[in-house]
C-alpha cells in the first residue's frame, strides 16, 4: 500500500511541473519508446511469515521493460516482458525430519496495442491513454526436497492487460506516468501451490526515453 501511495505523490507532482509547458500537440507519430515500469498488485502484499511448519516469503511487485512505436498519431504498438510477483516458502513435517523448499515466479511476454486520442490531449505536457494487450504468463518453481532432490517446473497461462494511464513529457526525449491496469490469468496446476489464479488490478509508474 505505501508503494502505491508513494507512486501516486510522484505521478502528482510530474503533472505539476509539466502543467506550464507549451499548449502545442506534441508529435508521436513514427516515434518510438522504452519504458520501465514499477508498482504493486492491489490486491497482493509483501509479506515473511514465520510459523511451526516453515518459513513463507511474498511480494506483490510487478516490473517490466516495455517497447512502444506510435504507428498512427492516436494509436501504438507495445512489446512487455517482465516479473509479476515472486515467493519462497519452506515448510517442515511433524517430525522435523523432511523439508521442502519452493521457489515462484512469473514471466510474462504480452503483445498489445494502445490508443492516445488527441481530443483528451494535455498539450505538449502529456496524453491520456488506454491499452489493450495479450500473451503468455509463464511460471516457473523449484522444489526441493531434503535439501537433495531438486525439481524445476514450468507452466503457461493464456491472458491478458487492460489498462489506462497518462504519459508526461517532461522533456522531449524523456516521459513518465501513472499506470492502473487489470491482468486477468487462466488458472495454473501447479506453479503457485494453494493459489491458482493471479488475475488483479496492477498500480504502477512508467519512467523511459522517447526516440
Amino acid at each position: 500500500m505505501k508503494i502505491i501511495v508513494l507512486l501516486a505523490v510522484i505521478a502528482i507532482l510530474a503533472l505539476q511541473a509539466t502543467s506550464t509547458a507549451q499548449v502545442e500537440p506534441i508529435k508521436l507519430l513514427g516515434r518510438h519508446t522504452i519504458t520501465f515500469e514499477g508498482g504493486a498488485k492491489t490486491n497482493s502484499s509483501t509479506s515473511v511469515v514465520t510459523n511451526a511448519n516453515g518459513v513463507e516469503a511474498k511480494t506483490g511487485f510487478v516490473g517490466f521493460l516495455n517497447y512502444g512505436y506510435w504507428f498512427d498519431e492516436e494509436w501504438a504498438i507495445s512489446l512487455s516482458t517482465g516479473v509479476f510477483g515472486a515467493g519462497v516458502s519452506t515448510k517442515y513435517n511433524i517430525i522435523g525430519t523432511n523439508s521442502n523448499v519452493e521457489t515462484n515466479s512469473i514471466i510474462l511476454f504480452l503483445f498489445g496495442v494502445k490508443y492516445y486520442p488527441e481530443k483528451l490531449a494535455l498539450g505538449s505536457v502529456g496524453r491520456f491513454y488506454a491499452g489493450l494487450a495479450v500473451g503468455d504468463y509463464v511460471g516457473f518453481a523449484t522444489k526441493t526436497s531434503n535439501f537433495m532432490n531438486q525439481t524445476v517446473v514450468s507452466e503457461s497461462s493464456l491472458g491478458g492487460q487492460v489498462s489506462v494511464g497518462v504519459d508526461l513529457f517532461v522533456a522531449s526525449w524523456f516521459k513518465l506516468g501513472p499506470k492502473l491496469s487489470y491482468h486477468y490469468l487462466s488458472n495454473y496446476s501447479e506453479i503457485i501451490g494453494t493459489t491458482k489464479n493471479l488475475s488483479g488490478a496492477a498500480f504502477s509508474l512508467e519512467v523511459g526515453f522517447v526516440l
